[in-house]
């Protein structure tokens, strides 16, 4: 065979070889394409940033006043032997049934309470009889008793 014939020959088989892929690729990118045309796909235009309207109190609701952030307290009593252990304060009218500590080991109890920023006064009810929080020092009085204080910040 003579070169120039061999380099028809190449240059067929090498045409062979690209445009063949070449036109399974285009016709897969139209079927793709034709698939996805029949979508309605929204347009983002875009806008200008701008402040939101000062609210104006509407007159058939009173204005609330905006709520405070809660702070997650803690209380924890090390206490060996108890069977029951109960918070009551000023932030749950001074009712021990709302809070329950949950025993954590041997000695722990514990319990979270969402409080806002504050100072309150609560006492430690200890299978029925109250004391004072074994593991804080501050303390005050309420309705004649002493009872122990916290500071929620």
């Amino acid at each position: 065979m003579e070169r120039k014939s061999m380099l028809l020959l190449l240059a067929a088989v090498v045409f062979a070889l690209v445009s063949v892929p070449s036109v399974l690729f285009n016709n897969a990118i139209k079927k793709y394409f034709s698939f996805v045309g029949q979508w309605n796909v929204a347009t983002v235009k875009p806008t200008r940033t701008v402040s939101m309207p000062l609210m104006h109190p509407r007159p058939d609701r009173p204005v609330e006043a905006p709520q405070p952030e809660l702070r997650f307290v803690r209380f924890d009593i090390k206490i060996a032997g108890a069977k029951d252990v109960r918070i009551a304060g000023d932030f749950n009218k001074w009712n021990p049934d709302s809070l329950v500590l949950v025993k954590k080991d041997a000695k722990t109890w514990e319990a979270m309470l969402p409080l806002p920023p504050g100072r309150y006064k609560y006492i430690c009810r200890i299978d029925g009889q109250e004391v004072l929080d074994p593991l804080n020092p501050d303390t005050d009085t309420e309705g004649g008793r002493k009872v122990s204080v916290i500071t929620v910040k």
